[in-house]
């Protein structure tokens, strides 16, 4: 089969043996991988891994063998990215993303660009009509974005503001925005804010005019209860943390390789939460995408072959490309 390896000499495609079928787990024949803010810090070297490594874990394809009944040949899937020990105290306690033994699919292990893929059955989860695999492949992001907003515990017609208009910040927007907050969008990106206006978000504030008078006129001057960073960004931290009101929630949804120094006594003098999220509900993600609630089409900026990794991780790379996907 064929798998598109990271090398220390780069992307490179190579003939690589078919993984065999283990008891318990199932084949996945891969159709479409979406690349990654991961994956692409560590095409850049920015973030070390070991290598060669196949990336990519926000995962679409059918089932090619199963030793589970419950998957069927054909069936399409999506996939987790957390291989637990299933022993663990967070394990036992159905936290097995927080399990310190956890490998990641596309990080620790081989993932998802290649033809063929086994994973646990534990880990499948069946794509029911009308989800294609491109729209497949948000199911992973989209899980974390749900999780984000049920751990924010946001009111209804509440003010959110979300700082990012990646991905990632686009996801959490339109997430909070069905659950019924009262969202605004800050970015300085022009295309991604584009995007943001066509999958249906109308409160746009850009970075280079006058936002915060916009946000704390909506809050009557106290700031919004919930902000979500979404850029994974010193700047961007700051800006929750001058703006967010207090006893409000900061939400850090945008992830960074980098430490940050945080201005611990603003936390504890205003009573600020702050959390992170790695890993959400999938089978919430995909009865939303298939109840048609996120908008995730509009995201997709370009689509490449496997032949053309390179070719699609540096497109993935310009400013004008939201979300770009490798097609098997």
């Amino acid at each position: 089969m064929k798998s598109l390896i990271m090398t220390r000499d780069g992307l490179q495609i190579a003939d690589t043996p078919t993984p065999p079928l283990m008891p318990g787990y199932v084949r996945i024949e891969v159709r479409s991988v979406g690349i990654s803010r991961t994956d692409l810090k560590i095409w850049s070297g920015e973030v070390d891994v070991d290598l060669p490594l196949v990336l990519g874990h926000e995962i679409a394809g059918v089932v090619h063998e199963s030793s589970d009944p419950e998957f069927k040949a054909g069936v399409p899937v999506t996939t987790e990215s957390h291989l637990s020990c299933g022993s663990c105290f967070h394990c036992r306690n159905k936290k097995k993303h927080l399990c310190r033994a956890k490998k990641k699919l596309g990080f620790t292990v081989d993932g998802g660009m290649t033809e063929y893929l086994c994973v646990p059955s534990e880990l499948i989860h069946k794509l029911p009509d009308p989800i294609d695999f491109l729209t497949g492949t948000f199911v992973e992001p989209l899980a974390v974005a749900i999780e984000t907003y049920t751990r924010a515990t946001v009111n209804p017609e509440e003010q959110v503001l979300v700082i990012g208009t990646g991905k990632t910040g686009l996801l959490v927007s339109q997430v909070f925005d069905a659950f019924g907050a009262d969202v605004y969008l800050l970015g300085d990106n022009q295309w991604h804010l584009g995007v943001a206006r066509q999958v249906g978000l109308g409160n746009i504030l850009k970075r280079f005019e006058d936002w915060q008078k916009k946000i704390l006129s909506a809050t009557n001057g106290v700031g919004p209860s919930v902000v979500v960073e979404a850029t994974g960004t010193h700047e961007g931290l700051q800006i929750a943390l001058d703006i967010v009101r207090s006893d409000g929630t900061i939400a850090l949804s945008g992830r960074s390789e980098n430490n940050f120094n945080l201005d611990t006594r603003t936390i504890i003098d205003r009573e600020i939460s702050l959390f992170g999220t790695a890993r959400g509900d999938f089978d919430m993600a995909i009865m939303m995408l298939q109840k048609g609630r996120i908008e995730v089409k509009r995201m997709i900026s370009k689509q490449f072959s496997l032949e053309q990794g390179t070719q699609a991780f540096e497109a993935a790379t310009k400013p004008e490309n939201l979300k770009v996907n490798i097609n098997i």
